[in-house]
Order: structure tokens, then sequence, then C-alpha cells
């Protein structure tokens, strides 16, 4: 269920390439023509990347690559490398980190899509066995907080702070913010960190939304934030990574009110323009000085 527009239905002004995983907005809403043109806008997710510290990712990466080596279940790949090209050993070592994140992000991805069909059909079409657990867990959570998907995975976008992005979902629950509308957003990572509180904070005061007939509505009151964190039900296998974790789906408070919804929102401008202002900062050291000509001075 969408809420009802409230203003002539506006033709969508934020494209999103999904490939390059890039955005594009209009410079103002209504038709696009020589005075309102398409321009790239970063997205949400990305200004975070870029501007809030990620000590934890400095201390994950060799920690990945040492429990690879210590395996002994790659104990023969090891031993090849180490009497191979040592250039391969290096390339292959250092990319362990890369390939693991990009693994937990595809498995990240198809949970986003089992949830999303929950929602908007109340069943999840023929999961994957490696998924199971993870839809499983999640549906309890939707049954226990007696959830009602508003909306979901609506791309959504800020002309005045200029950025963009897809939030994951707006629903209404009878014990989150006295039935109010709130915001959830899905995480499959390991854990869950504050920063979440940033990206909810920011698409809360998004200006407007893009419908499912891709017209812009103005984006609908949120009263609170969560983070959802869906973990499948068992801690076999690949599963174990979530180690102590809860089984299921955790729903954790990121912000109970709007003022604070508003203070997370600064944080995450405040971060926005330390990204915004990285290529300005690399500009900043130049060419060495010259060494002075003592002499000519001292003629002189």
């Amino acid at each position: 269920m969408n809420p009802k527009p409230t203003a002539p239905p506006v033709p969508a002004g934020l494209v999103f390439t999904h490939n390059g995983h890039r955005y594009k907005m209009s410079q103002k809403p209504g038709p696009i023509g020589a005075d309102n043109k398409f321009l790239p806008v970063t997205g949400v997710t990305t200004l975070l990347g870029g501007g809030v510290p990620k000590p934890a990712l400095v201390r994950w990466a060799p920690k990945v690559v040492a429990e690879w080596v210590m395996d002994p279940a790659n104990r023969e790949r090891l031993e090849e490398l180490l009497t191979g090209d040592p250039a391969i050993a290096v390339r292959e070592l250092k990319e362990l980190p890369t390939k693991e994140r990009d693994a937990a992000g595809i498995r990240g991805t198809a949970v986003h899509a089992q949830a999303e069909e929950l929602h908007h059909t109340g069943e999840a079409p023929d999961v994957p066995e490696d998924l199971l657990g993870f839809v499983e867990g999640y549906v309890q959570f939707l049954d226990d907080f007696q959830t009602t998907p508003v909306l979901m995975e609506r791309p959504c976008g800020n002309r005045k702070d200029w950025w963009a992005g897809t939030f994951d979902l707006l629903a209404t629950s009878p014990f989150l913010a006295g039935g109010k509308l709130v915001q959830i957003d899905i995480k499959t990572s390991k854990g869950v960190y504050g920063e979440t509180a940033l990206q909810t904070g920011a698409y809360s005061k998004a200006e407007f939304y893009v419908d499912a007939d891709g017209h812009e509505q103005p984006m609908p009151e949120v009263h609170a934030t969560y983070v959802a964190h869906v973990t499948p039900t068992d801690r076999d296998g690949a599963n174990a990574r979530y180690g102590s974790a809860a089984l299921g789906t955790s729903l954790y408070q990121l912000a109970p009110d709007q003022e604070t919804i508003e203070r997370h929102y600064q944080l995450f401008l405040a971060a926005a323009f330390t990204h915004k202002t990285t290529k300005e900062r690399d500009a900043i050291i130049g060419e060495p000085l010259t060494i002075p000509n003592t002499e000519m001075s001292a003629a002189a």
C-alpha cells in the first residue's frame, strides 16, 4: 500500500543505473529540458563510506588472510602459492578480503530481494536453501511485531543537500512509535553499527521518493528509525560468521523520535561534506618549493 499522492503527479527526476550503481537527479522537479538537466548525484551509502572512519576494516582485512592461511582446508593451495610465482601468491592473498566482502554483498542483496517479495505478497517464492534460515527468521520478526509494510525499496532524493538513495522499508507496527510510520533498514552484515542511524536519518529527510508508477511523491513523515539485523536461524558452515549474535532477526532502535532523526541527519551531512571535499583535500599538496637562491637574495 502506498500513501495517497498529495499533489499532481511529477515525472521522476531520479534515475538509478544498476550496472554502475550510480544515481542521476534532475536539478528541480518537473519536465527535463535545457534548464532542468540530469546531473550525477552521490548515493547515501557512498557518502557514508567516504565520510565515516572504519578502523574495524583495517583489522578485519588482515584477519581474513590470516584465518585463510591457518585453515587446514587451504593447506594444499597455500603450498602451491608458496612454491609458485610470488606475484600470483600476493595477488590471490590480498584479494581474499574483497572476495569475502563481495560474497557477503551478494547474499545481502538476495535476502533483500526475498524480504521485498514478502512485503509485497506476504510470502517468499522458492527460497534457496542457503537463504532459508534468513527468511524464516525475518518472517518471524514480521509476525512478532505485526508489521504492516507501507513503502518498500523506493528511490528517494534531496535536491537541497544533493544526495540520493534507496530506503528498505517504511512500515507501521502497534509496538513501534505508537503505531505511527517508522523506517526499518535491513542489514545482513556480521553486526549492526551506529552508522546505520546516519543512513536512515538521511532517507527520513528525503524531499521526495519515486513511486511504482515513476512519479515523484513527497516523502511521508517518519517518526522513528530502526535496523533489523537479519541473521540465519543456525550457525553452521558459513553462518558461523555471525558468532554469538541472536539467531534469526533482531530489531534495534536507532532514533526514537523526530528530534533524534534530525540529529542523525546533521551527522550524515557532516560525513557527506567530508566525502564531497575529498578532491579538494587531495589537491592541497602541490609541487615542493624550490630552494631559495641565497646568493641572489643577498645581492639584492
